[in-house]
């Protein structure tokens, strides 16, 4: 399992993040979409990470915005939501699906948006490239990213049952660095990896150059995001 300063994720969200940026309100209208379609209406609701608005007056919501929260105050619910608040929990904590299951009540459901491998793309390679021409080896600058087939066959193995999986794709183009590097922070993105990155103030001028560049010929630079959303059931 990879580790990571969570400290650093919940100081720098107390600092930029802003609740109502475009990414979040995206994966909250693909959340209460789902809900949309299930016959029976949970009452009981746990809203893991990130809250966000159901427009119904008749639920008894319970936030946790972290897995300490979770763990101190736990209780039974009828949904489990999370708006990528479990980016992270599912790649370093081994038993987080485990505590989901146990607390929904039979015939429950769990519904969570992921930021998928497919995301990042352009960025991601022009990150690599860079790091490989200054350090001859590569960092891990932003993730976690999740596998969809992975994230099933964990649901499987903590028997959750009838998964349904839907992606959506939109891409977010930007002419400003600085632009791009602020609604990162208003998005929570970051690199919040352990791993040790050695510092060269040649990484930061050369990523001007190769983003400049990129703006010269295509008018802006893409930002490719594939959002995963997971439906499924505690029986």
């Amino acid at each position: 399992m990879d580790n990571f300063n969570l400290k650093k994720k919940s100081n720098r969200k107390k600092l930029f993040f802003k609740k109502n940026n475009i990414l979040s309100k995206f994966g909250e209208n693909l959340l209460c979409s789902k809900l949309n379609f299930i016959k029976t209406s949970p009452i009981n609701i746990i809203q893991f990470g990130d809250s966000f608005n159901l427009n119904e007056s008749n639920k008894k919501i319970l936030i946790f915005n972290n897995f300490e929260e979770f763990l101190t105050n736990r209780t039974i619910c009828d949904a489990f939501l999370s708006n990528f608040g479990l980016q992270i929990y599912l790649a370093t904590e081994n038993h987080i699906l485990d505590l989901v299951h146990n607390s929904l009540n039979n015939n429950s459901l769990l519904c969570f948006n992921l930021i998928t491998q497919n995301s990042f793309v352009t960025l991601k390679k022009m990150f690599y490239e860079i790091d490989e021409n200054l350090f001859q080896g590569s960092y891990r600058r932003f993730g976690p990213f999740h596998d969809i087939q992975n994230t099933i066959e964990k649901l499987n193995n903590y028997n959750f049952k009838e998964t349904v999986v839907s992606t959506e794709n939109f891409e977010l183009n930007y002419n400003s660095l600085k632009k791009m590097r602020n609604d990162f922070k208003e998005f929570g993105i970051s690199n919040y990896y352990n791993d040790k990155i050695k510092f060269k103030k040649d990484f930061y001028i050369k990523t001007n150059q190769v983003f400049e560049k990129i703006i010269k010929k295509n008018s802006y630079f893409p930002i490719e995001l594939e959002i995963a959303t997971f439906t499924t059931w505690k029986s």
